[in-house]
């Protein structure tokens, strides 16, 4: 998790079908990348905490209104509580490099910028979640439990429409666009072309932002062929990583970019191989790495002081690590670490 940027916009939009301005969470990017790299940020914009133990998402694939129970719906991880103005990043958890098709890995860098990998793999009737496995022409919604009721808090596109390519068939998966009728292209478009659709479509192959200005979520199930994401949406180029886990809303008073701690770590080469280097002015004494799914894997405590120490990491698999550094005062900070 990671604290936001400050926003400088005074910009104020007003949409139909809105919640209650900067009180709950909302869906700040959507990542429908190359094969499996799929992603979605969520961000806070209340000033107070939200447990993720009452919400969870919703795929409506293929025009669905509905979702299939376990595979369509996805519970939020129940230990994480989010701060104010703070984002949650999860991405599909496929990593073994010999994974092809529906298991074949997500980049190393968007393994990187996730807090939490979810959903096992795509493959139909396999009893997992399979929510993180959207693409272009599927909706999402994220909803919260209020007093045994779910309840929508954001929808990502409209529930029950299917879009259509300029063929007229939703074969090739097709996706929404930025001009009217925003379901549908029109004959004689190509995905090879740019113009008006910004390459026909803006929810498949693509990264899309939501704007600073939107301080709430889509309540609303929007009427079909009135969904156009350029009005809530950046459109970021396919497979871009940069920014996630960083969100810009007009909703947050403060102007932290950074996580404030009592201790300050230079971890070096990282990307690593076989080894890396902890250089900090304290006096470190412990290390823990964790994988990305919570598995605490090695942890270094044998040494009195570790604040400049060449620590062997040739016994971790590659991947991505959360690494916890706590120094002599018990003060901590957890940073990513690729292995290669």
């Amino acid at each position: 998790m990671k604290k936001t940027l400050l926003s400088l916009s005074l910009v104020t939009l007003a949409f139909i079908g809105k919640a209650q301005n900067c009180s709950d969470l909302i869906i700040s990017e959507y990542l429908e990348g190359t094969g499996n790299n799929k992603a979605l940020e969520i961000y806070n914009t209340s000033s107070s905490s939200k447990s993720l133990a009452n919400y969870r998402i919703l795929r409506h694939d293929n025009g669905n209104t509905g979702f299939t129970a376990i595979e369509g719906e996805m519970q939020l991880p129940t230990n994480i509580t989010l701060a104010p103005y703070q984002t949650y990043v999860m991405a599909l958890n496929l990593t073994n490099p010999s994974g092809t098709g529906q298991t074949a890995p997500i980049d190393i860098a968007l393994q990187a910028a996730a807090d939490t990998l979810l959903c096992p793999g795509c493959a139909t009737g396999t009893g997992n979640s399979r929510v993180l496995c959207f693409n272009g022409d599927d909706a999402l919604a994220l909803q919260k439990n209020v007093s045994g009721t779910w309840v929508n808090v954001d929808i990502f596109a409209c529930r029950g429409e299917q879009p259509t390519g300029s063929n007229g068939t939703a074969s090739p998966t097709a996706g929404w666009t930025s001009l009217a009728p925003y379901a549908s292209m029109p004959a004689g478009y190509t995905t090879a072309a740019f113009g008006p659709y910004f390459k026909q479509y803006w929810t498949q192959d693509k990264v899309l932002r939501r704007k600073a200005s939107v301080k709430a979520g889509v309540s609303v199930n929007p009427a079909f062929n009135t969904f156009n994401p350029s009005v809530e949406w950046d459109s970021l180029m396919v497979n871009t990583y940069t920014g996630l886990g960083f969100h810009t809303c007009d909703c947050s008073i403060v102007g932290v970019k950074e996580m404030t701690s009592d201790i300050f770590v230079s971890i070096y080469p990282n990307p690593a191989l076989e080894s890396i280097t902890f250089q900090s002015m304290s006096d470190l004494n412990k290390i823990s790495f964790v994988t990305v799914t919570g598995q605490l894997v090695k942890t270094i405590s044998s040494i009195s002081n570790l604040s400049n120490e060449l620590i062997n990491i040739s016994d971790l698999s590659p991947g991505v690590y959360f690494v916890t550094i706590e120094d002599s005062k018990k003060n901590q900070i957890t940073k990513k670490v690729i292995v290669e």
